[in-house]
């Protein structure tokens, strides 16, 4: 027995019905998600974007409001009687050739933004900066309650509107220009213009730096790609274990709609960060630790992403030291005095 889908009745209301669905996850592909519990089948309950375990006598009981719509069973002996194919990514270094942009050439900028990631840079994992910026395809809905609060009943549809990838700044690679060889760590590999077939009713411009026009392949004068290509090129890092570093990863990563492995993220928001104590801004970080004043206008991914490898150095720097604890605690002490915001003016 390996699953199935239930019906679920809300009353004799005719759209009060939905299906759920129960998976078996068999012990061995259900490795950190039961801890060492990996002896027995594991059960998942899936119900829209609700995805928990369960145990398998509630797939198997069956009440009026809750009956069996689909029930499927699996052979035990399938991988002996029909092996599968090896797996072969799809994916490879290709994606990264011809990464011909929809933007007008004529609008072209005439320095590149970026330099394209090598051969050799492709081949093998690596430490990236990382930040993207988004646009708004839909306005947050809200209602007001009784008590005068507003009730956010369906929250503002977001898409990815550009994402840049900055090598390390211990890297290695190089590049040649005019006859000599120039480094390229900080530099970044990709900075992409996401090209969207929605209407966009916010650029909101004051937190992503992008402007009307950008987007459109009429008129953007940057490196315009589908979201699909770039969904891929960073797919392809993904896969070949590339450590990304940056701030707030995780809300990006969800609404880019990409799974990155835990231990590939190495997000400055919780590194720098105390049990019970707020969580501290990119902005307020670069001018504490760096001394830097960034997005005083508007933001921009590549500084952004620039900005985390720095603040991550100076992390791995203070661990390297022994005095991590005492430099977070200095942080803390330096945020209370100014409101953990930066003062206006130069």
């Amino acid at each position: 027995f390996a699953g199935g889908a239930r019906e679920w009745r809300d009353g004799d209301a005719q759209d009060g019905r939905h299906l759920v669905t129960h998976v078996r996850v068999r012990p061995e592909d259900s490795r950190g998600m039961r801890g060492d519990e990996v002896d027995r089948p594991t059960w998942l309950l899936v119900n829209d974007f609700l995805l928990r375990p369960v145990e398998q006598r509630e797939m198997v009981t069956f009440k009026p409001w809750r009956t069996p719509a689909v029930l499927y069973f699996a052979r035990v002996d399938i991988d002996e009687v029909c092996p599968g194919e090896p797996y072969v990514n799809p994916i490879t270094k290709n994606v990264y050739k011809n990464d011909r942009s929809l933007g007008n050439p004529s609008l072209a900028n005439k320095t590149p933004t970026f330099v394209p990631p090598s051969t050799e840079e492709l081949a093998s994992s690596m430490i990236v900066g990382i930040d993207s910026e988004f646009v708004a395809l839909t306005a947050e809905e809200t209602e007001l309650r009784i008590d005068g609060t507003n009730l956010v009943t369906r929250p503002s549809r977001m898409s990815l509107g550009r994402v840049s990838v900055v090598r390390s700044l211990d890297s290695k690679a190089t590049v040649g220009v005019k006859g000599a060889e120039q480094c390229l760590a900080g530099t970044p590999m990709i900075d992409d213009y996401i090209k969207t077939p929605e209407q966009i009713m916010d650029y909101l411009t004051r937190f992503s730096g992008l402007l009307p026009g950008d987007l459109d392949p009429a008129t953007s004068p940057h490196h315009l790609i589908p979201l699909k290509r770039a969904y891929v090129k960073l797919r392809y890092l993904v896969d070949k274990g590339y450590i990304f570093v940056g701030h707030g990863l995780n809300n990006d990563f969800r609404i880019i709609n990409i799974w990155v492995p835990p231990e590939q993220i190495m997000d400055t928001v919780n590194i720098y960060h105390l049990p019970n104590r707020r969580k501290m801004s990119l902005r307020f970080l670069a001018y504490i630790i760096l001394s830097q004043k960034i997005q005083s206008e508007v933001h921009d991914s590549i500084e952004d992403a620039r900005t985390a490898l720095l603040l991550y150095q100076h992390y791995l720097n203070c661990k390297a030291q022994g005095r991590w604890e005492e430099e977070l605690e200095r942080i803390y002490e330096a945020g209370q005095k100014c409101g953990f915001q930066v003062p206006e003016g130069r």
